[in-house]
This record gives structure tokens, C-alpha cells and sequence, in this order.
């Protein structure tokens, strides 16, 4: 059996097209931690081929952190002395510190005891209320954290860091910063050597990572979604299109060579894209498998066309596995890393016993799903490696090594998500986006702008930004993309001389996106599996447990949860989702709360209900939603608490939720003294 990886290098561009700063800081943070851990990890299984995608809006990004040219907020904020920094500049600092995988503090109890505080505190109070040493200490353990295994291992100034462990002098956290700043500088290089000795295949995709299909064609996007709403202003960006592959090609020959195969950005492709990329000479692109089953003419019962490689109009295609992608994306987090690596191999075995010659294709984020893994993954991608090292059955290759079986006669438009384009297009707040583009692009065009205030432009029509607008998607810093991608618009109005629309000076992020609605109200509902009657959980809080998610959301199971206590106290929880896989089986779901003291519940599944040792009186019943009580007796006492949930089938991991950070129960509100009218 061949086997093709694919790890998705990408950063969106985090300056502001005004001020020239970078206002976010995931590019230097994902580069001390993935960029440089990913191909060095990879250098230790001369065996083990893969393609690595880097988009060239990353490689900018990381070069210009290299070369010291980076101004950068936080790095700028991080080597002040911390007796200097103001109370907003701390607000600043410790959103960033407390954004990411409570996974990432592990190793550091101090950072642990600070996140739990950070929990129950407003910023401010909680910046308010620590000393400047244990601000130090919290500033050089978060960069500490964020290291990489090849830094942690590799690196002098790293371990004896992490050695000392606690009072930390300004002194020390600057050398740290000058030394991470320094080892950037590695990144590229590491992949240009790599690729010269045949281990790894590169690819690149369009500059600034723009969804290509809508680019050259919106009205594609009905072909999937033929009730889709579009913008009201239609603009052809089609220009643009092939400006921003053509950037991209260059950009990457200049650092790498040649190369034989291009990443559509979020895996959107549509006929008019092949037509494009095949008239620039690009040999293969991959998209995802509902892509293929969509295309195919003929139906068939089994996924043995999964396993092929086709071709369409003169382009290579591979169609990557979706389960197995996103086993390693989201679920094998939760897993022992051997037996994680096991499952993946014994899928594997049943795919090349059941379909001869199969070429099976893993695509996925490179950084993204790693800080939710223990140690960053690490043991998880040695044993793999090592099991595919070792089999005698599997040999990976890179696209490039194949040839197409089979050709396609035609080719269904859509994305990675979902097969369509949903995430970047319809929802009245994209919408609006893509109107604000079009005009700017209309007057940049009116006014015969030059390359300069062009490249603003460009970056605007990024998928990222596309991404956060609207509902779908949750992020602390949806308002910070959104600010971003305004900034690019207004710098092509400033450079030409013209008056900024008003539009622009507003915020179009209206939705935005709540972690909790807390309860309106006392609800006492019976614990049956069923809402029983309207009024049940009419007054519930509620936690839109899909909001938290950076990626795709169809596979996961648990979608909502409604919570609330009755007068005695008693706490009720309500998840919604995609239960029907689990009715009449045995499985296992872990509810954990947190106050001062993490408690755990293990519910314990049989006949669609469920038991726990941990407290006499707990319920919990599956049919249409799951539900459960959990007796005042049982859990602390306090106003908020975090709650999470984990899922698990015949013992294995199956998924998390929130999916990237905790819920936050509102158990505050005494609502017998409210006048409800």
C-alpha cells in the first residue's frame, strides 16, 4: 500500500495594513513550536516520505521574524520590564498567554495554578493582583511552553530555563526572546535540505491562501448549496486569481526550486481551478473525498475509488481519507500515543486488504491539532513513524512518484469543509465582507492603483478572514481578524488619496459568538433522553459546544449543551448532537467540573442509561439528547465553574467538548428574588 501525508503549513497575514505591525503573534509562537519540530522530527525516519505545504503568506511571515524586521506587539510588550507595562498592556499579554491548549502548561505547575485563577478573574483583576516577578515568571514559561521538542532537548538556554524554573530575571527573559528570534532564522532552511535529498516533497499555495473556486467564479458556490445567498455586488476577481498563483510560484522557486504540485487553500477546488493550475504547468493538487464521491458518475457501494489517483484536465488528484485525517486532527489527542499509533496502522491493514494497489492520501493541518497532544504529539508521531518504518506492507511516496489510474469527466466544486464553500460565503456578515472587497477592488481598479496598494487588496481576499465572520466559528480574536482585514481595505483607500468609506470605520463582526448564556431562570427536567415538553429547558443556559472550533465541525457528536440547577441546587445538563451511533451501546462519558478542584463523573452507559460511582443520586438517560442530574451533594459550591466533556467507545477517545478550551456554568443567580413579567 502507498501512503501520501500531507501536513498544511499556514498563518494568515497577522500586520496591520496601516501600521505595518503584527498585531497577533501565532506565526513566531507556531514557528518555535511546529515549523521547525514537524520536518526535524520527520529527518529522524529516513524512510518516512511526506509532502510539506507551506503558504507563502507564512514563509514571509516567519523570514521577516528571522531577519528582525518583525515588529511584532507582543514581542515588543514581552521584552519591556514588566514594572513598566501598563494595565492594558498586561490585559493584552495574558489574553494571548490563556488562548491556547491547557495541554501546553502541563509541564509547569505555576502555569497551571495561573490559568485556573485566570478562570475565575476578569483580566484585569487578575493582572491587578500579581506581583511583577510572578508576571515575569508567567512571561518566560509561557514562551518556555510554546518551545518545541527540538528546543527543549537541543537548545542550552531552553533547558536551563526550564531547570531554574522560577525567578526568572529581565535579563534572562530577553536572551530567551533574542535566542527564539534567532532560531527562526533555521525554518526554512531545514525544509530546502530535505527536499534536495528526495525525503520531502514541497508545495506552496495561492499567496495569501484566497479561496480560488470563488475568486474566479462565485456563482460556483450554488452548485452544492443552490439556496446559498450571495453578495449583492458581484466582482470578478478572476485577475487576481492568477496573480495570486502566479506570486506564489515565483515565491516559492526563489527559496525552494521547482515544484510539481500546489495546495488550493482549505482543499477548494472547482473545473475552472484545474483549468487554471494546469495552464501554469502544476502537476497534482489533493482535495478532500466528498469531492471525489460527488464527481464520480457511476454510484458505488463500497470507498474502493478513494484509493486511486485521478487526473482532470491534464492535473494529478489525490482525495485524501477524511476519518483517518481527522483521527489525527481531533481524536487521537485523548489516546495512549502507542495505541493511538496502532489504530492508525490497523485501519490502515484493513484498507490494504480490502482494495489491492491502494494509494490512501492523510491531509491535514500541520501545527494546529499538536497542542492538544501531550508533549506536542511527540510520542504519538514516533511510535507511527516507527510502526510505518517497520510494516513491510506500507510505503509512503510523494504525489509526484505516481501516476493518475484514472480520469475524471467531470469535477464537483467545493472544499475540505463540508464539500462546499459555506464557510467563506452566504452568512450576511461574509456577505458583507465580499461586498466591502468588491468596491475596494472597483476603485482600486478606477484609479489605476499601483502593485503597492494592490498587495493590500490581495491579502484582504485571504480565507482566513472569511472564516471568522459570521457564525460557525468561534475565536477570542474574531474581532482582532476582523479589524485586520478592515485595515487592508483602508490602507488602499489611504494610499490612493480617496475618502474611506464610512463602512469601513465599522466593525462588521456583529455576532459574537458567547461562550455561555447563563440560565434565565430555575429548570427541573426529567431525566429521560427526551425534551419531555417546551417549557423544560426553556430557561437553560446554554454553551454552543461548535463555536469553540477552529476546524471542521460535520464529524463531531456533541454540538450544544444546556445547563441549569433547580432550588435545592441540583445541576442539569443537556447535550445535543449526533447521538444515533450510540444508542443501545455501551460507552462512556466523562463530565468534569472544576471550581477550586477538578471533579470527575464517569457515566457509565448501558441500555441508553447511564451510572456513576462518584455520587449517589447522578442520572443520566440517552435517546434524542443525553441528560443528566448531578445532586447539589455531589459537586463544589461556587458561583462559576468549569465544565468539560469527554466521550469515549469501547474505551477509545472519540472527542472532547468544548472542543478547545472549557465552558463556563453561571450558577450565580438566585432567581426567586426576580419579578418575571
Amino acid at each position: 500500500m502507498k501512503l501520501v501525508f500531507l501536513w498544511h503549513m499556514h498563518q494568515p497575514v497577522y500586520k496591520n495594513g496601516l501600521t505595518g505591525e503584527y498585531e497577533l503573534p501565532w506565526v513566531f509562537l507556531h514557528a518555535i513550536k511546529d515549523y521547525y519540530d514537524m520536518p526535524w522530527h520527520l529527518s529522524k525516519f529516513p524512510q518516512i516520505k511526506a509532502v510539506f505545504n507551506l503558504t507563502p503568506s507564512l514563509i514571509a511571515q516567519i523570514e521577516e521574524y528571522a531577519s528582525g524586521r518583525a515588529r511584532c506587539r507582543f514581542l515588543t510588550l514581552m521584552s519591556k520590564p514588566v514594572k513598566e507595562l501598563s494595565l492594558e498592556e498586561k490585559s493584552y499579554l495574558v489574553k494571548i498567554f490563556f488562548s491556547g491548549s491547557p495541554k501546553l502548561f502541563s509541564p509547569f505547575s505555576f502555569l497551571k495554578e495561573l490559568s485556573v485563577r485566570f478562570q475565575r478573574n476578569k483580566k484585569r483583576d487578575f493582572c491587578k493582583n500579581l506581583t511583577n516577578q510572578d508576571f515575569l515568571n508567567l512571561q518566560v514559561l509561557f514562551l518556555l511552553s510554546w518551545c518545541g521538542n527540538y528546543l527543549k532537548s537541543e537548545n542550552e538556554t531552553v533547558r536551563k530555563l526550564i531547570d531554574k524554573g522560577s525567578a526568572f530575571s529581565e535579563d534572562e527573559k530577553l536572551r530567551l526572546i533574542e535566542e527564539l528570534l534567532k532560531f527562526t532564522g533555521r525554518i526554512v532552511p531545514i525544509y530546502r535540505n530535505l527536499s534536495k535529498i528526495g525525503q520531502v516533497e514541497l508545495t506552496t499555495s495561492p499567496f495569501y491562501h484566497p479561496i480560488l473556486p470563488l475568486l474566479l467564479n462565485m456563482e460556483v458556490a450554488k452548485v452544492s448549496t443552490p439556496e446559498v445567498k450571495l453578495p449583492a455586488l458581484h466582482v470578478s476577481f478572476r485577475d487576481d486569481a492568477e496573480v495570486q498563483i502566479e506570486r506564489a510560484l515565483s515565491f516559492h522557486r526563489q527559496r525552494f526550486g521547482n515544484l510539481k504540485g500546489i495546495w488550493c487553500s482549505e482543499g477548494a477546488v472547482s473545473e475552472d481551478v484545474l483549468e487554471l493550475l494546469s495552464h501554469k504547468g502544476i502537476g497534482w493538487t489533493a482535495t478532500d473525498e466528498e469531492i471525489l464521491f460527488r464527481s464520480l458518475e457511476e454510484r458505488w457501494g463500497t470507498r474502493e475509488p478513494l484509493y486511486k489517483v485521478y487526473s482532470f484536465k491534464g492535473v494529478k488528484l489525490f482525495f485524501r481519507d477524511r476519518e483517518l485525517s481527522d483521527l489525527i486532527g481531533f481524536v487521537y489527542k485523548g489516546w495512549d500515543p502507542s495505541q493511538a499509533s496502532e489504530d492508525f496502522v490497523k485501519r490502515l491493514k484493513n484498507i490494504s486488504d480490502s482494495y489491492s494497489s491502494s494509494v490512501v492520501s492523510v491531509v491535514l493541518d500541520g501545527e494546529n491539532c499538536w497542542e492538544f497532544y501531550d508533549n506536542n504529539g511527540y510520542e504519538f508521531r514516533e511510535s507511527l513513524y516507527s510502526a510505518i518504518s517497520d510494516s513491510t506492507w506500507i510505503e509512503t511516496v510523494l504525489p509526484s512518484e505516481l501516476e493518475p489510474e484514472r480520469e475524471l469527466s467531470r469535477l464537483f466544486p467545493g472544499s475540505w469543509i463540508g464539500g462546499n464553500f459555506l464557510t467563506w460565503i452566504g452568512d450576511n456578515e461574509k456577505n458583507r465582507a465580499w461586498e466591502l472587497l468588491g468596491t475596494t477592488k472597483l476603485e482600486l481598479e478606477r484609479r489605476n492603483g499601483d502593485v503597492a496598494v494592490k498587495e493590500h487588496l490581495l491579502i484582504a481576499e485571504g480565507s482566513d478572514w472569511f472564516w471568522w465572520f459570521g457564525k460557525g466559528h468561534y475565536s477570542p480574536f474574531s474581532h482582532d481578524f476582523d479589524r485586520l482585514f478592515r485595515s487592508h481595505l483602508i490602507a488602499v483607500y489611504r494610499e490612493l488619496g480617496v475618502d474611506i468609506p464610512h463602512e469601513l470605520l465599522s466593525p462588521i463582526k456583529k455576532f459574537t459568538g458567547e461562550k455561555s448564556k447563563p440560565p434565565k431562570g430555575y429548570v427541573k427536567p426529567i431525566i429521560d433522553g427526551e425534551v419531555t415538553n417546551y417549557y423544560e429547558w426553556l430557561l437553560a443556559g446554554e454553551i454552543d459546544l461548535l463555536e469553540f472550533s477552529t476546524m471542521e465541525t460535520t464529524s463531531f457528536v456533541m454540538e450544544k449543551l444546556y445547563y441549569g440547577y433547580d432550588e435545592e441546587g441540583n445541576l442539569y445538563l443537556r447535550i445535543d448532537g449526533n447521538w444515533e451511533k450510540f444508542l443501545n451501546r455501551n460507552f462512556e462519558l466523562i463530565v468534569e467540573l472544576e471550581g477550586k478542584e477538578l471533579q470527575k463523573f464517569s457515566f457509565k452507559f448501558s441500555d441508553n442509561r447511564g451510572t456513576t460511582p462518584e455520587c449517589k443520586g447522578t442520572e443520566a438517560a440517552l435517546k434524542k439528547v443525553l441528560e443528566i442530574a448531578i445532586p447539589y451533594s455531589c459537586f463544589e459550591k461556587a458561583e462559576r465553574l468549569k465544565l468539560a466533556v469527554k466521550l469515549f467507545l469501547n474505551r477509545k477517545f472519540v472527542e472532547e467538548a468544548p472542543h478547545f478550551t472549557y465552558g463556563v456554568l453561571e450558577l450565580s443567580k438566585d432567581f426567586e428574588t426576580d419579578w418575571i413579567v
